[in-house]
């Protein structure tokens, strides 16, 4: 990899991670909807402007209403979970449960979409939920129901 690309994935895990501790902060003062709402639409404006430099046509060619789906799975779900998760979990937590979004498409991948589960992709799971399961074992929180909750919807918007 070049020093310029791993500059820019550098970059962009801190944008990402930064988005956890930016939620925990916000989410416990707007609420979780208000919170996911300008989350969304941030990252609209972001898009359009992007589109507009690039002079890209919008034509949804009657799948505007599927689009909108898509998007409410991809991200308006999601980020109302991360934000109903950050009223209760720590923003390390919500940024290691969202590490399991590969670990997800596996298995969505194998239930859904008729993809092969091989013992590499199998073991890959396994191994990936048991380092989730000691990352968050080793933390000073303990595991009351709330903290479930939370959890729970970090893999909700994961799953998404």
């Amino acid at each position: 990899m070049k020093p310029a690309d791993t500059l820019r994935l550098l970059a962009l895990s801190a944008i990402w991670g930064a988005s956890f501790l930016f939620m925990r902060i916000i989410a416990p003062v707007l609420g979780a909807l208000p919170t996911a709402f300008f989350r969304v639409t941030l990252a609209t404006l972001g898009l359009v402007v992007i589109l507009l430099v690039l002079r890209v046509q919008w034509n949804f060619k009657g799948k505007l209403r599927t689009a909108m789906v898509l998007g409410m799975i991809n991200s308006g779900i999601p980020f109302a979970m991360y934000s109903l998760a950050a009223k209760v979990l720590p923003a390390g937590y919500s940024a290691i449960l969202n590490a399991t979004t590969p670990l997800m498409g596996v298995i969505i991948g194998a239930l859904f979409f008729a993809d092969k589960l091989t013992i590499n992709k199998i073991a890959g799971v396994v191994l990936g939920l048991a380092g989730v399961v000691v990352l968050t074992q080793a933390g000073p929180v303990p595991m009351t129901p709330p903290m479930m909750l939370g959890a729970g919807a970090c893999l909700i918007a994961t799953a998404c």
